[in-house]
């Protein structure tokens, strides 16, 4: 990315007079102006409830609170540590558990860290005998796990909402590369997203040499750091369909400034994945360089509101 997200928010701050000083080892953000002062910690602006942010933080958590309001949302169920044998943990803290809903869920579902980001530590389960072993590895950093069906996915999403306005709309486009006869998976990556792939493909494996029409996929996951990328929607009908979905989601969460991830299932379902209250911009302004004006434009928009509450 041309500027990281410290630089942009200090380059705003100069702009407008506001003083910046970077605190807590960079994590925590303060701004001073006209004897106010607001936070912004990690990408966590001071817009939201407090509430809502941990709400937006816990998969199952705002599983429950969209589907109460009617919100069509993919279905997430919590998993506690067998070890936990609070009253809360009581029905859902068994291995048992998870390989039951496996079984009703046609032996494909996805596990993950309950409050997870970016992609990581998400796997896709489809044998039985993967369950132990992955749920050992998750207990180990994590309090929670999360576990939904596999939805079969065509495209995914992503809005950012600042105040009930649509502020940026994109689609995030699989790590999948087509070949030519002539290029190795190496190639076509490279040319998909260099600056991902450009020091994560030493296996010999990538040297072959893909045939014509002859497909490569190198995730299936949609996250812009597991090697994804992103370009601006311009389907105006589409555009607007997410944006009232969100809207919805904002309206009823009162989320004030949110990125929500929206996935369109293979049926042409259109379901929240996750909302998400920490706004991070950088990956997808790095896929698109000239969208930095955009990304410095909707920062700029939240720190004025930041002052102006």
């Amino acid at each position: 990315m041309k500027n990281s997200f410290k630089e942009i928010i200090q380059q705003i701050c100069n702009e407008n007079g506001i003083k910046y000083k970077l605190l807590s080892k960079d994590w925590v953000i303060m701004l001073e102006k006209d004897e106010k002062t607001r936070y912004i910690c990690g990408y966590k602006f001071d817009l939201n409830g407090h509430g809502i942010g941990l709400i937006t933080d816990d998969k199952f958590a705002l599983y429950e609170v969209l589907k109460a309001k009617g919100i069509p949302v993919i279905e997430h169920k919590i998993v506690y540590n067998k070890d936990n044998h609070c009253d809360y943990a009581i029905t859902c803290n068994t291995y048992e558990y998870v390989k039951d809903y496996f079984l009703k869920q046609n032996q494909n579902i996805v596990i993950k860290p309950n409050n997870g980001m970016c992609g990581f530590d998400v796997f896709n389960i489809t044998d039985i005998n993967e369950i132990d072993k992955v749920l050992d590895k998750l207990f180990i950093k994590n309090f929670s796990i999360s576990i939904c069906p596999f939805y079969n996915i065509k495209h995914e999403y992503r809005v950012i909402m600042l105040d009930g306005e649509s502020k940026l709309v994109y689609r995030k486009y699989l790590p999948i590369v087509t070949g030519d006869g002539k290029k190795t998976i190496r190639e076509l990556l490279f040319e998909f997203n260099n600056d991902y792939f450009q020091d994560k493909l030493q296996d010999s494996k990538y040297d072959i040499i893909l045939s014509k029409n002859e497909k490569f996929q190198y995730d299936w996951k949609f996250n812009l750091s597991q090697g994804a990328i992103a370009k601006r929607i311009g389907d105006e009908e589409l555009s607007e369909k997410l944006v009232n979905l969100v809207k919805q989601v904002c309206k009823e969460t009162s989320l004030k400034f949110a990125s929500v991830d929206i996935i369109e299932t293979t049926n042409g379902d259109l379901l929240v994945l996750e909302a998400n209250s920490g706004v991070t911009i950088d990956k997808y302004v790095s896929l698109n360089p000239d969208e930095y004006i955009t990304a410095k434009e909707i920062y700029a928009s939240a720190i004025e509101k930041l002052f102006n509450n």
